[in-house]
């Protein structure tokens, strides 16, 4: 299974956002390149205690946790976890910081020593440092592919 504790992982999808422009077409859903960037980033951000979550916690959903990270199965498209980021106001002169945090934040989480990650998800409940590592990689994958930016 594919994690960001991978350097080789980390690269590939760094290589795939670095081919991600202001004008990059949707593939589905609402958001723009550029509150896709702030949105995936925000999310390592409160993965990595830096920030709170935008959807409330939830009572855990032990099955769904499974699905999301162990099944070999691609995230669905337009499953709402509760945060809006199609709602985002982004300044456009801040997408290649936005996409430079974005990188960042997959380097900063994957060397996040365990305790200092967050103990919730907000609609999986308990996450190990494993968890996180995974879901970091598929949040940042489904998202990348939302812009056809395939891996």
């Amino acid at each position: 299974m594919k994690t960001i504790a991978d350097s080789e992982v980390r690269v590939a999808l760094q290589n795939r956002l670095a081919r991600l422009t202001p004008t990059t077409a949707r593939v589905w859903g609402r958001m723009t390149p550029h509150q896709m960037l702030v949105h995936v980033a925000d999310g390592m951000e409160a993965a990595m205690n830096a920030r709170p979550f935008s959807a409330p916690i939830r009572s855990p959903r032990r099955l769904m946790k499974w699905l999301a990270l162990k099944a070999p199965l691609r995230w669905p498209r337009g499953v709402r976890a509760g945060a809006d980021p199609a709602g985002a106001v982004v300044p456009p002169e801040a997408f290649n910081a936005d996409r430079a945090r974005f990188a960042a934040h997959l380097d900063a989480m994957a060397a996040a020593p365990a305790a200092s990650l967050t103990r919730l998800h907000p609609l999986f409940g308990e996450m190990t440092a494993a968890d996180w590592y995974r879901w970091a990689y598929l949040h940042a994958d489904h998202h990348l592919r939302q812009f056809g930016l395939d891996g």
